[in-house]
């Protein structure tokens, strides 16, 4: 294959003689899709990127790249440049569990890519990486829709009404865990059961939610804060994602509230259950909820094989974690990075989707495995639950390692029957 020099009329030539309108089209302008077209920017790709929202709006999650998502970023060539726009670097995170010693991790010094956390305010973020695909040479197209997606060995996307539709070499479905093509498309997305429930909300005001609350005070630094409640079946997790601005979630077990927190009238509620976790009350007298505040299920949902016929899926399109462990920036960064590494090493892109979507599903099923640990010890309810969650901790006082490093590892932490077997404290 060769792209065909010249403006923006011009096709690009498949090696058997055929042309298409673009080597790339991507439907979804956010962090998966805008990554990817800054990752293989410079190839002399045609690219496209098809965006219907106008501006990026808050969806209430998706603030934090864990060490591993951040390694992934300085691969895809993005790390810096979130940090001189709009990222934060948190260097330490911290763990508050009931009836336990604060526990405060220093993430370069203890993970194997001597990376940190990243917060940032999601649409910013967006609208960042959108602005450097467009630097970078990308079409991007806003406030218009893909309306239907056909695949084949020249795949099409119809955009709007138009009744010719654009082709390309690959089409790629960036366009969140809801897809509304994918499913016209007939790509069988499974689901686990219901678990986890994630409250989200802002605070604005004169509070830092990544202060140092606990041991020697750095301030120069920022840490990650997580409150656990094992009794409650309830965790916190809070960081400060801009100046003035702070990101708190609430995550409890299905069975522990009567009903889901949502919108002002449930304000009061959600900064009571805050309190009652370890958030501490002074974060609330010096701060107001600002923006949406919802809840949502934290269900695996995922698509087995990710590619079909010239179109492949990424990100929260091709299978999503469960938002309560703050890995779904991460997972999407890896899957852009996969894309990225097979369509580059190849000039056979069908081949290289197709050998995508065994990496993916290979990482995404390890995760998958490792979540289920960590909610099923961490949250489960009961007399049993109970009894084994008291083992498993204090095994795990005498032995860390018992812990798989989700955390610097990402989805090589294992997590085969041995990791599990280990981790419950049942060997």
């Amino acid at each position: 294959m060769r792209a065909m020099s010249g403006g923006r009329g011009d096709e690009t030539q498949l090696s058997n003689g055929s042309s298409t309108d673009y080597d790339l089209i991507i439907v979804g302008g956010g962090l998966a899709g805008s990554s990817l077209a800054i990752a293989v920017a410079g190839r002399g790709f045609r690219i496209l990127i098809v965006e219907h929202q106008e501006e990026f709006r808050d969806r209430i999650r998706g603030e934090v790249l864990m060490p591993w998502g951040s390694l992934e970023a300085k691969r895809l060539g993005i790390y810096d440049l979130l940090l001189e726009s709009c990222a934060i670097e948190a260097a330490y995170f911290s763990s508050f569990t009931n009836g336990s010693s604060p526990a405060v991790r220093d993430l370069p010094a203890t993970t194997p890519a001597a990376t940190c956390c990243v917060t940032f305010p999601h649409p910013e973020m967006q609208a960042v990486l959108l602005k450097r695909a467009e630097t970078l040479g990308a079409e991007v197209r806003r406030g218009t829709v893909a309306s239907a997606v056909a695949f084949g060995e020249v795949p099409r996307v119809h955009i709007g009404g138009a009744a010719k539709g654009l082709s390309a070499r690959l089409v790629v479905l960036a366009d969140g865990r809801d897809s509304r093509l994918r499913s016209l498309l007939g790509f069988e997305v499974r689901h686990d059961p219901e678990q986890l429930v994630t409250a989200g909300m802002v605070l604005e005001g004169d509070v830092n939610c990544s202060e140092f609350l606990a041991g020697e005070a750095r301030p120069s630094a920022n840490t990650v804060n997580l409150f656990y409640d094992p009794a409650g079946g309830r965790m916190v997790i809070a960081m400060r994602i801009a100046p003035g601005r702070n990101r708190i979630y609430l995550i409890y077990h299905k069975d522990v509230l009567p009903k889901r927190l949502s919108g002002r009238h449930s304000v009061d509620e959600m900064i009571r259950q805050l309190r009652a976790v370890g958030a501490p009350s002074h974060w609330f007298d010096r701060a107001r909820q600002a923006g949406p505040f919802a809840s949502f299920d934290g269900s695996h949902r995922w698509v087995e094989g990710p590619y079909h016929e010239g179109v492949v899926l990424v990100g929260d399109t091709a299978a999503a974690t469960d938002p309560a462990w703050g890995r779904g920036l991460s997972r999407t960064l890896r899957d852009v990075r996969l894309l990225r590494d097979r369509l580059l090493e190849s000039s056979d892109w069908r081949s290289a989707a197709e050998a995508y979507a065994r990496d993916h599903d290979d990482f995404y099923g390890r995760m998958r495995r490792l979540e289920a640990m960590q909610t099923a010890l961490l949250f489960e309810r009961g007399d049993a639950a109970d009894s084994r969650r008291k083992h498993a901790f204090a095994l795990f006082a005498h032995d860390p390692t018992r812990v798989p490093d989700a955390m610097g590892l990402g989805p090589e932490a294992p997590s085969d029957d041995q990791a599990r077997a280990r981790y419950f404290g049942e060997i």
